[in-house]
């Protein structure tokens, strides 16, 4: 019989050792795995059980507010207990969940309106009052729940401005907003109710289960009593809004009083664009023109009239605002303008103050764009200001007293330092003309230039910078220096060695085109021409642009003296020969330090 090597089966006689171990490593794996799986699916099965149990005992928490009236959902909540169930749900570990109800309620123990969301009869009381203040332990379906319930008010706006607003009970305006209607009756007053669920289980985190619910109750008591004889239709006053021409966002809700309905609206010389919807007495539409429309100036008149006439009357009812003194306005929307462009150098005080049209004052200003560092814009005025290192370029925004929003972008302008190009050292024979450009570069680009120190027979163009002229007709060393002034006042300036030259005349031989000595300290400069080199007789020197402390010593051809000012002082000598008449000049710069 043939031996099988160890490790190796055949092909019947089943599996390997190694085989088998394999196979249980795999099966642990996977077992463990389901292992996990079970539990976490256990226990999203309980915390599911534990919230269907929580929504339940919160419905029957609301079950018991709405059998109570709106005026005894405040009995026995005393104002310290309110506050301190508020302050810690405000920073409890449930702030999260009832944030956003807070957030829309009016704070209970302050005033809105008037109004206050605490019973002050009931000093020190809460725990025991129908609504209690202090945490409820409830049981059921075999878990422990805590019920935590709070009140307080808002308000329905069904006429606000944004369509989105008009269905949401928020917090109460105060008496004063521009946004509260001016028709309170138009105001729907609720409490809202918050009823908190909360439970412990270890899906949660740090093990805290919440379910939030509420309700809201009127908290205007109904004095209405049923009478089928309904009085004649009477129009109350609306809330006005202001109109924006070519905008259709905006519209006014009529309302009446009285009349067998359904009534019906219609109106006449309303704003041109506007028109008034027969069923609900919106007036909306999308203004054409600018102005004032009322009773009293155009005839423009509203009209309520009921469906049928009551019994035993001939005629429907009807009712006009012309008692009310309404007045349609149309405006144009807010337009914002920088009146014109802005710049400034690196470092300079910057002011952009933009200017609005249209709109109703006053108005609020934004930008869109965040302003530079160190740049800030006055909500009021509009006004920015700050020190601008960079042109930025940022949008602004004023929004008017209905929210209605205008904006520019507008870009400041931070300009370049102001640069001339160097001049390099120049020469000419005498007698030659002479041309040379200036270029100047940063700045505003609107550019001025002047020259001092040049040949006399020289100019230079105030709005070119070419230096330009006739021939110069006196030798010498000229230092003249060039400035260039642009718009906003900056200047730059640099000075040039001009060597006017003559082959066989007169000229100076020293001092040196710079000379420099220490402040106080006597100084002896010799003058000195090549006269007797080129035969010139009758050598007069003359000089101008000396220190402070030093002259001319006439007949000894020296300058002579201690500077008593430190500087850097730009000397001018001219030497006059009478025969032959010939004239040089020589410039050099004397640094005193």
């Amino acid at each position: 019989m043939r031996s099988v090597p160890f490790g190796r089966r055949t092909d019947d006689e089943g599996f390997t050792l190694i085989e088998v171990l394999v196979s249980l490593a795999v099966l642990s794996t996977a077992m463990a795995g389901l292992g996990t799986f079970y539990v976490n699916g256990a226990l999203a099965v309980a915390q599911q059980r534990d919230q269907r149990q929580a929504a339940q005992v919160a419905a029957g928490a609301l079950e018991q507010v709405r059998a109570l009236e709106g005026s005894a959902l405040l009995d026995g909540r005393g104002e310290a207990k309110v506050k301190a169930q508020w302050q810690e749900l405000q920073s409890g570990p449930f702030k999260d969940e009832v944030t956003p109800y807070l957030d829309a309620m009016a704070t209970p123990f302050d005033s809105v309106q008037g109004e206050y969301a605490y019973d002050p009869d009931a000093v020190g009381k809460g725990d025991n009052a129908p609504l209690p203040t202090a945490t409820q332990k409830i049981s059921a379906g075999g878990m422990a729940f805590e019920q935590r319930l709070l009140v307080s008010g808002c308000d329905v706006y069904p006429f606000a401005a944004k369509a989105a607003e008009r269905d949401d009970c928020v917090r109460p305006l105060a008496v004063g907003d521009p946004k509260r209607p001016t028709d309170t009756t138009s105001i729907l007053k609720y409490y809202r109710v918050v009823v908190l669920i909360s439970w412990q289980h270890k899906s949660c985190p740090a093990a805290r289960c919440a379910y939030v619910a509420s309700t809201l109750v009127s908290r205007v008591k109904d004095n209405a009593v049923f009478s089928s004889k309904r009085p004649t239709p009477l129009i109350r006053m609306p809330f006005m809004r202001t109109f924006y021409r070519g905008r259709s966002d905006v519209s006014v809700y009529l309302k009446a009083t009285g009349g067998n309905l359904p009534n019906t609206w219609s109106a006449t010389n309303l704003p041109d664009g506007l028109v008034i919807n027969a069923e609900t007495g919106e007036v909306s539409g999308t203004p054409t023109r600018t102005g004032k429309w009322s009773f009293a100036t155009t005839n423009t008149t509203i009209k309520v009239t009921e469906s049928t006439p009551p019994e035993g009357v001939a005629s429907k009812r009807s009712d006009t605002d012309a008692d009310l003194n309404l007045v349609w306005e149309v405006v144009d929307p807010p337009t914002v303008t920088v009146p014109t462009a802005t710049a400034s150098r690196v470092g300079d005080a910057v002011r952009i103050q933009p200017v609005v049209t249209g709109g109703v004052g006053p108005f609020t200003y934004t930008v869109e764009t965040s302003l530079p560092t160190g740049f800030v814009i006055d909500s009021k005025t509009g006004l920015i200001t700050g020190t601008a290192a960079r042109t930025f370029t940022t949008t602004i925004i004023a929004t008017d007293a209905n929210d209605v929003a205008g904006r520019v972008t507008h870009t400041h302008t931070v300009l370049d330092p102001l640069t001339v190009q160097a001049i390099p050292s120049q020469r000419i024979a005498v007698a030659s003309t002479f041309t040379l450009n200036t270029v100047a570069a940063g700045g505003d680009g609107m550019y001025t230039y002047a020259a001092s120190g040049l040949p006399a027979e020289l100019r230079i163009g105030s709005s070119t910078g070419v230096i330009s002229g006739s021939p110069v007709l006196i030798a010498g060393r000229y230092l003249p220096t060039i400035t260039v002034t642009d718009g906003r006042g900056s200047t730059v300036s640099t000075t040039f060695e001009l060597l006017v030259t003559s082959a066989s005349g007169l000229a100076f031989t020293s001092p040196a085109a710079q000379v420099d000595s220490v402040l106080g300290a006597q100084v002896t400069l010799p003058v000195t021409t090549n006269a007797a080199t080129v035969g010139a007789n009758g050598v007069k020197v003359t000089v101008v642009g000396l220190p402070a402390g030093t002259s001319w010593q006439n007949g000894q051809d020296t300058i002579f003296g201690a500077p008593s000012l430190a500087g850097t002082y730009t000397v001018t000598l001219t030497a006059v020969s009478s025969n032959p008449v010939e004239t040089v000049i020589y410039t050099f710069v004397w640094r005193v330090s």
